[in-house]
């Protein structure tokens, strides 16, 4: 197909916010490409030239942007054209519409195929080294120059990682379901998808073979797996309603770490045809092991933990491992943990060995995916649990979590107690006899914790969707509220439910402004729904996720949640979260139903 026909796919979903025709446009876009290109169409629909666990990053920011346009369009006749582009752009607040408006009277152009483009866009990423950035800025612009408008506005999007279409990988699956003529499937394919995230895969397969083609793809060493993540209730008394025999663990307040280990030599039985052969995942011949860690989001983050790599070294007696667990920092001279904000200070790119030496790690493991070339989440909890104990031996990083099984609420209350002496977050309950159910947020597993005794002392995690500039004392900072929303799961929106004035510091405000303006629109993306009320003086990208203290929810006629919180104030930013999973409107519900029966 060529790239400028399906651009006028990608207009198709731009001009839409309704998700069954997202799926319906998706499906026909499906059904016209064929196995070679289908992976890569469904990168760069997505905004991205790979799955998100490979990382592969343009490192081109909008001034970097800025340049690039400058090049493409200047001419022997207008050699400046530095006003022209910041009128568009302070007019549209989006350099895909810049280069789009720059190039819409221009015939001279090619119809390059998607392959061609993806791989033009791939070479770009991969520039690296010693004048990089000048052949970043010409490559793309002569990339820029070669395609059509609509492509080169696309082209732009997908390079500054904007493409704003309103849409997940779980519409692409369900269109695959719609493709294959069968919606039924859309639940088989997503499972898979839970367990080896890349929708270019899975497209490609589906497309080669049918539903079958996803038997040839599996659970392997070096592609994280999704989280499986708790639910929320309204107190004890329904845990013990909903599971008969609780299996409680503690909760700790620190950062989802998700390893993968594998001895030199020990590969998957069952890999996937198109994966990368794990020989050429070790970074040279010397290694004698594979390590890697990924955060809930699919970051991989190993160079953050040398500790936990030293760690998996000493600790770990099997051939190859997935692990699932939290990292907290700890005193080594007291034993106490460290509240969330120092442990996450592990997450940065530089003085990593420093910062190691400072705030060291705990790995408290709680479960285990895969051992020695196989999948296990089919297996019992009480059963995983077994093979943990089997294979991670005593030392001091990796940590068993510790549990206790009960059909005595008293038992459970006391083992929360033990959990709040310890200064930690509450527990997490879990169904012995249950699989570990990747990517899902079940009843499966239970989040209690301490704060869920009272009211609303409990926290919400919110999206930010935009800010107000400050006023009085404020002004100086640019920025002296904030609008933050939940996530609606049936929509696939953002939904409004709080402005936010209190409970920053004067570095929180610089930062919250900072990351904002990183993330600024014109316009309002199309998956948040807001009251004009609200409206802020800058939106955001819904990227941006952060824990909000209150005193109470209260129904509101006016926020798009159908909720508001009660004096909201900042606790801290959740780098490790995604937007989707911030806390629901479901579960807003429920602790709101939760507070009213006085639990």
């Amino acid at each position: 197909m060529r790239f400028s026909e399906f651009s006028k796919y990608l207009l198709r979903l731009e001009e839409t916010t309704k998700r069954l025709e997202m799926t319906d446009i998706l499906s026909d876009l499906i059904s016209k490409l064929d196995v070679e290109e289908i992976d890569k169409a469904m990168y760069l629909a997505s905004g991205y030239v790979g799955a998100p666990f490979e990382e592969i990053k343009f490192n081109i920011a909008e001034k970097m942007m800025i340049k690039i346009i400058e090049q493409s369009f200047s001419t022997a006749k207008n050699p400046d054209i530095k006003d022209a582009i910041q009128e568009i752009y302070t007019r549209t607040g989006d350099l895909g519409t810049v280069v789009f408006e720059m190039k819409k009277t221009s015939k001279d152009y090619k119809e390059p195929l998607i392959s061609d483009v993806y791989s033009k866009l791939l070479e770009i990423a991969n520039v690296e080294g010693t004048g990089s950035q000048d052949q970043k800025i010409t490559k793309t612009s002569d990339l820029i120059k070669e395609v059509d408008p609509l492509s080169a506005k696309n082209i732009t999007r997908i390079i500054l990682g904007i493409m704003r279409l309103g849409f997940t990988e779980l519409t692409i699956i369900a269109s695959m379901a719609n493709y294959l003529k069968d919606k039924t499937l859309t639940k088989k394919i997503e499972a898979k998808y839970n367990i080896h995230p890349d929708i270019g895969l899975i497209s490609k397969k589906i497309k080669e073979k049918g539903i079958k083609g996803i038997d040839y793809i599996n659970m392997e060493i070096g592609v994280p797996v999704l989280s499986q993540k708790a639910q929320r209730v309204s107190g004890m008394e329904e845990i013990m309603e909903r599971i008969n025999k609780v299996w409680a663990e503690f909760k700790f307040d620190g950062t989802r770490v998700q390893l993968h280990f594998a001895k030199k030599g020990h590969y998957q039985p069952k890999r996937s045809p198109d994966s990368k052969s794990q020989s050429d995942l070790f970074d040279n011949k010397k290694d004698d092991f594979l390590i890697k860690t990924y955060t809930r989001n699919l970051e991989e983050t190993t160079h953050q933990y040398p500790d936990i790599v030293e760690g998996a070294k000493k600790q770990i007696k099997a051939d190859s491992v997935i692990l699932d667990g939290e990292g907290i920092g700890y005193n080594k001279e007291t034993g106490e943990f460290l509240p969330f904000q120092e442990t996450i200070q592990r997450k940065r790119k530089y003085n990593i060995a420093e910062t190691a030496k400072n705030i060291p790690l705990k790995y408290f493991v709680f479960d285990i995916l895969y051992l020695n070339g196989e999948s296990v989440i089919e297996k019992p909890l009480h059963e995983r649990r077994k093979l943990l104990s089997e294979i991670i031996t005593p030392g001091d990083v990796i940590e068993i979590d510790e549990y206790i099984e009960t059909e005595e609420f008293e038992e459970l209350e006391e083992y929360f107690e033990l959990a709040k002496s310890q200064g930690l977050e509450g527990l997490v309950i879990k169904t012995p006899n249950d699989p570990y159910q990747a990517g899902a947020r079940s009843y499966s597993w239970i989040k209690y914790k301490t704060a869920d005794q009272k009211l609303l002392s409990d926290t919400v995690d919110c999206v930010v969707l935009g800010y107000y500039h400050g006023k009085g004392v404020r002004s100086k900072f640019g920025i002296g509220g904030f609008l933050v929303g939940v996530y609606d799961e049936e929509s696939n929106k953002f939904k409004t439910i709080s402005k936010i004035g209190t409970g920053l510091t004067e570095e929180d405000w610089g930062h919250l402004k900072n990351i904002c303006d990183k993330v600024k629109v014109k316009e309002l993306p199309k998956n948040i729904e807001m009251n004009k009320i609200f409206k802020p003086d800058i939106l955001v990208e819904p990227k941006i996720v952060v824990e909000i203290g209150a005193d109470e929810i209260t129904v509101s006629p006016t926020h798009s949640a159908g909720y508001a919180l009660r004096f909201p104030r900042l606790i801290k930013f959740r780098q490790d979260k995604k937007p989707e999973d911030s806390t629901t409107v479901k579960e807003i519900q429920k602790m709101y139903k939760n507070q009213k029966n006085g639990k």
